[in-house]
């Protein structure tokens, strides 16, 4: 009896060790398709071959995209980057793949695709079409409405891909007009210091054109208004002056005077109400001798302004 049980528990052993080995074999047999190959002499996976040039690797991946077989063509055209990534084919296929991932809506995917023709072949006649699609999407980066935990993001973040495509292209004049978009979105999620970055870029490397003047005068604006509501500090309203200062020498014609003009009006108006909250702090301090200087000081810089005329009734009060 016990050896019956003993030989019965050896039969049962073979019979799981026989179904697993059979389930292995399915499962190789299912999920693996082999083909022989005479040429090679030996099996091959159609899935990790790759053909014997890079002209027929190329042609072989455009007919599964032609038949509407994009994953197939995705699979094969990064096949040929694998093996042929330095052949005159290897920035066409990165091409097509920037398409193929542009169209399908992965929009990081299609840059980075762009990207390797700039990076890893810069003579290729595609670099510039390569930019210009980048450019695109780019453009529709800054202007997504963000929601949700994207709202969180920063400028920086949303402005990523902009700054690659003018880094890989500073001095073509398709760039001037995204170099201001650029500079307008980082003024418009108050990024302003990334803003006047922007606008520098402009001024260095196209002076002496409309677009230098338009910059000067941009970066006046974003400069006032990304002085604080509440500032002490008179270093960044002078510096704001002596720019205006050379703006009006260098253009004295400019169609920009009237704006230039309402500026330093504004910075009249902002210096005068520094003035004025300090000579406040004194008085309210009961140090009447400071608030009484800095008061005369508002009346003989601004006597024109809001708080100059303010001012004029304090000192004759104040004892």
């Amino acid at each position: 009896m016990i050896d019956t049980i003993k030989i019965l528990k050896q039969n049962l052993s073979m019979m799981k060790k026989t179904i697993l080995i059979f389930l292995i074999f399915s499962s190789f047999c299912l999920y693996s398709y082999w083909e022989w190959t005479p040429q090679t002499g030996r099996w091959i996976n159609p899935k990790y071959a790759v053909k014997d040039t890079p002209e027929e690797q190329f042609k072989y991946a455009e007919e599964f995209r032609k038949n509407g077989q994009i994953e197939y063509a995705i699979r094969e055209h990064k096949k040929l980057l694998k093996h042929y990534p330095r052949s005159e084919y290897a920035s066409q296929s990165c091409f097509i793949l920037g398409q193929i991932y542009k169209e399908k809506g992965d929009m990081k995917k299609a840059f980075e695709y762009f990207q390797k023709i700039i990076d890893e072949h810069p003579s290729s006649s595609l670099v510039f079409p390569a930019i210009k699609l980048q450019s695109e999407i780019a453009d529709a980066e800054l202007k997504k409405k963000r929601t949700g935990i994207f709202k969180f993001f920063t400028g920086k973040d949303r402005a990523e891909y902009m700054n690659k495509v003018i880094e890989n292209s500073p001095y073509e004049f398709e760039n001037i007009e995204r170099m201001f978009n650029l500079a307008e979105f980082y003024y418009q999620v108050k990024e302003y210091n990334e803003s006047i970055k922007t606008l520098d870029k402009i001024i260095v490397n196209f002076p002496q054109t409309e677009f230098a003047e338009k910059a000067k005068y941009l970066k006046i604006k974003y400069m006032v208004d990304s002085i604080p509501k509440v500032n002490y500090d008179t270093d960044i309203i002078e510096e704001i002056r002596e720019m205006i200062i050379e703006f009006t020498i260098e253009y004295p014609e400019s169609e920009f005077s009237d704006e230039i003009e309402g500026i330093k009006n504004l910075l009249d108006k902002k210096e005068a109400e520094k003035y004025y909250l300090i000579a406040r702090y004194y008085e309210r301090a009961g140090k009447n001798k400071g608030a009484i200087y800095y008061y005369k000081k508002l009346i003989e810089k601004f006597p024109e302004t809001e708080y100059g005329k303010i001012a004029n009734e304090k000192v004759k009060n104040i004892k």
